[in-house]
């Protein structure tokens, strides 16, 4: 790897922590870039004892800003993804290295993050020289199995597309309110919205709509060799007909038609979420997704909500929990985890897992037990034991292969003791 310099300091902004709360240091960063052959900025988010505990190495979440924001835009996703982390009790893993890199481009709102003669190399500097700089700088585990990725909107797409196009970075993906399938669906939508701001399909203006906007940022990115003035005719016929060679260059960026080319036995991971009357229409491609991961067999979770094209908590809180668990079960030996109680001691493993779990009891008496599996939605679909378990060590292995991937709760009930313990189905 190419050893990369600091070109500025680094600045604590705030340095007041306890240990224990897993807070965060947020660091005001530069960097040469050579994919841009310029100086970029970059927030980086560092546990509060990244400087106490200095043989401790962390996973990475990279976040992807939307279009017109920057490296100041992932700082309230920081903050979501460090308070879920510190409400969840069952994580024991340390809070992730949060890396927010300068997206930022002009003419228009943004690259899409890929590479193009109008904005420049913006997938390289973002799959090599961020990764680069923060791996040769800190102590990020480099390994794909703890690199993740997230973004919102153009960000959503673009982190996205980086991971099943470049297969050994991201371990799992969470585009929010992003392009996931370019389907004539969404085009004839766009098409419509776009007319609708300027009552033509020729001399657009880029101030003339959100929607126009959103079409010179999508153009520019994913027509790598358009250079669009800020007054470009769109490429439709009179009759409103998309340009067929527009059309093959638009669908080269499908992330759907993209998964089959992963391997069967590389672990991959998605967590979707979309507001279901997005006024760009991105809902419906996240459906079209939805099916493509379901004839792939690659393993998903997803939160939808009544909402435009807007974050929402509950959804983003759900997204950076499903990453949690897994960075959790990384870090655990094997994913084994304890849990005491006066009267017993129970051990679940592993947890993320594919067909089977186990749990093993150690019971300091004869006492009654329920195990029972609990969907998202709180309906309960499974009951794996109940009875009267003797004292002593136990252990049951329970299939659950009849399961879809995603998240699940076991609900453990020991005399009078009940935990709820989310587990994680990665296939």
């Amino acid at each position: 790897m190419r050893k990369f310099t600091i070109i500025l300091a680094l600045f604590i902004l705030s340095f007041a922590f306890q240990v224990n709360a897993q807070e965060y240091m947020r660091l005001d960063a530069s960097f040469y870039s050579e994919a841009l052959d310029e100086v970029r900025n970059v927030d980086i988010y560092l546990p509060s004892d990244y400087y106490i505990n200095t043989e401790q190495e962390y996973a990475t979440i990279y976040f992807y800003h939307g279009g017109g924001g920057n490296q100041n835009s992932g700082a309230m996703y920081a903050d979501w993804y460090k308070k879920m982390h510190n409400q969840n009790s069952t994580i024991s893993s340390p809070l992730a290295i949060f890396v927010c890199p300068d997206g930022s481009c002009e003419p228009y709102m943004g690259s899409m993050y890929l590479n193009s003669s109008l904005y420049g190399n913006f997938s390289d500097y973002m799959t090599t020289d961020v990764i680069e700089f923060v791996e040769n700088n800190f102590r990020a585990k480099s390994s794909r199995n703890f690199r993740f990725s997230c973004g919102t909107s153009m960000g959503g797409a673009g982190s996205s597309w980086h991971t099943v196009n470049n297969l050994e970075l991201y371990r799992a993906n969470f585009p929010m309110s992003a392009l996931t399938v370019t389907n004539e669906e969404f085009i004839l939508h766009f098409r419509d919205m776009v007319y609708a701001e300027n009552n033509s399909y020729h001399n657009l203006s880029f101030d003339a709509g959100f929607g126009t906007q959103v079409f010179f940022t999508l153009a520019g990115g994913y027509v790598p060799n358009l250079n669009m003035p800020y007054s470009f005719e769109l490429p439709w016929d009179s009759s409103g007909v998309l340009i067929d060679t527009i059309v093959d260059k638009y669908m080269q960026y499908d992330i759907s038609s993209m998964l089959r080319d992963i391997p069967e036995d590389l672990e991959l991971a998605f967590f979707l979420g979309c507001g279901t009357e997005d006024e760009l229409g991105f809902y419906p491609p996240y459906l079209q997704f939805m099916d493509s991961l379901d004839y792939y067999n690659i393993p998903y979770d997803y939160s939808y909500y009544e909402g435009g094209h807007v974050d929402n908590l509950e959804t983003i809180k759900k997204g950076f929990c499903y990453i949690d668990s897994i960075i959790n079960y990384y870090y655990g030996p094997g994913g084994v985890e304890i849990i005491d109680w006066k009267q017993s001691a129970v051990s679940i493993y592993p947890n993320p897992f594919n067909e089977q779990f186990s749990v093993q009891f150690d019971l300091k008496k004869d006492i009654q037990t329920e195990l029972e599996i609990f969907n998202h939605l709180g309906q309960k679909i499974k009951v794996l034991e109940s009875g009267v378990k003797l004292a002593g060590i136990s252990q049951y292995q329970f299939d659950v292969s009849d399961l879809q991937a995603g998240i699940y709760f076991c609900r453990i009930k020991i005399g009078d003791d009940v935990l709820v313990k989310k587990i994680l189905k990665t296939k």
